[in-house]
């Protein structure tokens, strides 16, 4: 296979039409993962239930939209379709901002409804994001740079990720620094919506769909286009083609799982860490904090300088010093919690997968994907085997609450306690005095709604039965929300002790994240292009990114459920998806496209 040899000015050009289309795919990932964010932060308001409802009415309509919009995307064209994107996510997350808004305010009901619904409109328009970015990128790489695509396209969604939980959270903690007292979670819709109206702009003046639309010649990239003309092919016409190719079907059943695993971590690892560990928000699996500022700064003058070397340097050195200036720029990243966690993961996962299929495998992408997803399903065990649930003994404890470090908490408020776990819902059922609402002993929340009057706490301790110094002894702990208003839910801020590291687990759930990107990133981001060829590229992203959609809606509502019940079904839950997806992955083992006109 011969790789075309690029000239300087098409490289540049090339470079200024994916960049800033891989910084709007980016503020995709901001404005669709926000979600997550907001019910951290909102805690009970939407239950995790309802979450799974929510994300999964989205998810659900988004891959069911693939079918339409990747044959739409193929005969209109990538640029208009990340336009789509750009402008119908920018306004639909305005929309959810302001319902936001007005739910932490008290004024809408039906909140689930209300919130699947616009989150569904948000994922539709969030559907023509990766067919459009695939789409364009078909025209511009050759098949045999695409492996190097494939690392870019992970790179692209890592910085979406750390944008979504990293920079969401920083907008968050800065709204609430200007507008205290709470209810500032539409910050993290109005903000990615606001960015995305500014990068459409930019699209308009800087993206085009092919080399012939800037002054260069088009040329033949070796997929299964080749030797092709670029007349439209009809909708029907691709479809079949698409969905009748064994490979690509294959892939979008290895996808389907890849859906399930990644989103199956993604957004329930920091749910577990706030809920069940009850982390603090600096440590390095939550928020993180960015507190080495020399680290950071270090990292980054050096990563520049050996990047300045690497661009005069030939050869096998080249490639060495554009390696460590890479990690050495990620290395700041792991102070920047879970989002720059995932981006660590991905910006890896992403390029080591995409170079290994190019160098290791003459472009084949099944082997990397296999190896992957064997190790996908090794970890899947090991999360099972880390989990590690909270004990009832307290680690940090508060200085106001009445506990202290290594208390063992026996009862609360008349309730046995044998560990973390019983400790959560002991502490929210006892009951509070209701602003505005009325208590419901079912749930353990203040709900509804009841005239305004003077609201006065019901009691400001609640009792409690502890170990301490070889004694058992009576306490009475502070209140923490002796008032709440409907959706709030009462929890300690003690931590509780655990039987391991919290770093065991979040090794795994880092390695799986490393994992699923790079097979994501080498499927859907560079096989789709390989298979679908120039002509069809959206429509096989479409079909693919819509199976990792299905499976992202069905961990959505069962991960919902099952955790609500037990955490120990989580990994379990994960396990078979390793598996299957690694069988899948052997029977691509060998594909390679063959276009018509490829030698």
């Amino acid at each position: 296979m011969t790789v075309p040899q690029h000239s300087q000015a098409f490289r540049v050009r090339r470079f200024w039409n994916w960049f800033p289309m891989g910084l709007t795919y980016a503020l995709l990932y901001m404005a669709r993962y926000n979600l997550t964010v907001a019910k951290t932060s909102l805690g009970e308001r939407i239950t995790k239930e309802d979450f799974g409802y929510i994300f999964g009415a989205g998810t659900l309509v988004y891959a069911i939209s693939f079918l339409f919009n990747g044959p739409l995307v193929d005969r209109l064209g990538g640029r208009k379709g990340i336009l789509a994107a750009a402008f119908g996510s920018a306004l639909a997350n305005l929309a959810i901002g302001f319902f936001v808004y007005s739910m932490t305010t008290g004024h809408f009901q039906h909140i689930t409804f209300w919130l699947s619904v616009l989150y569904a409109v948000n994922m539709y328009f969030q559907s023509f994001g990766a067919v459009s970015i695939v789409k364009v990128n078909a025209h511009w790489f050759h098949v045999g740079e695409r492996g190097g695509f494939s690392g870019i396209f992970g790179t692209m969604i890592s910085s979406g990720i750390f944008l979504a939980f990293t920079v969401n959270g920083w907008l968050l903690d800065g709204a609430n620094a200007i507008w205290p007292g709470g209810g500032n979670q539409w910050i993290v819709f109005a903000g990615p919506a606001l960015l995305l109206l500014v990068f459409g702009i930019v699209e308009i003046a800087l993206l085009r769909d092919k080399p012939s639309e800037t002054g260069h010649l088009d040329f033949d990239t070796g997929d299964a286009s080749s030797g092709e003309s670029d007349a439209p092919v009809p909708t029907a016409v691709l479809l079949k083609r698409i969905l009748t190719n064994p490979v690509i079907m294959t892939v979008a059943g290895i996808e389907f799982c890849t859906g399930v695993l990644r989103n199956g971590i993604m957004h329930w690892f920091p749910i577990y860490a706030k809920e069940v560990w009850i982390l603090p928000k600096d440590h390095v699996l939550m928020m993180g904090a960015w507190t080495n500022l020399p680290l950071l700064g270090a990292s980054f003058a050096f990563g520049t300088v050996t990047a300045l070397i690497a661009s005069r340097a030939r050869g096998k050195i080249k490639g060495w010093l554009v390696v460590t200036a890479s990690l050495v720029v990620l290395v700041p990243f792991f102070q920047g919690g879970w989002g720059g966690l995932l981006f660590i993961a991905g910006v890896v996962g992403g390029n080591l997968a995409g170079w290994l299929s190019d160098l290791l495998f003459q472009s084949r992408r099944g082997p990397v994907a296999g190896g992957l997803y064997a190790l996908l399903g090794i970890l899947a065990i090991g999360m099972w085997l880390t989990l590690a649930p909270p004990t009832n003994i307290v680690a940090v404890a508060d200085p106001k609450s009445g506990l202290q470090p290594g208390d063992e908490v026996l009862e609360i408020a008349g309730k046995p306690i044998k560990g973390w776990a019983d400790v959560t819902p002991a502490v929210a059922c006892v009951q509070p005095a209701c602003q505005d609402s009325v208590w419901n002993a079912k749930t353990c929340m203040c709900t509804g709604e009841k005239p305004t009057g003077k609201v006065t706490a019901l009691a400001p301790t609640i009792s409690a039965r502890i170990h301490r110094g070889g004694v058992d002894q009576a306490i009475q702990l502070r209140d923490p929300s002796p008032i709440q208003r409907a959706g709030d839910k009462r929890i300690l801020k003690d931590q509780p002790q655990l039987p391991m590291s919290a770093l065991w687990l979040g090794l795994m759930v880092f390695l799986v994240s490393l994992s699923v990107i790079g097979v994501h990133g080498v499927l859907s981001g560079t096989a789709t292009m390989d298979f679908g060829g120039k002509q069809g590229a959206g429509t096989a992203v479409g079909v693919i990114d819509g199976f990792v959609y299905l499976g992202t809606a069905l961990q959505s509502v069962a991960l919902g459920w099952l955790t609500t019940r037990s955490w120990t079904y989580w990994p379990l839950f994960l396990f078979p998806f390793g598996v299957i997806g690694f069988l899948l992955c052997l029977r691509i083992w060998h594909a390679k496209p063959s276009g018509r006109g490829a030698h």
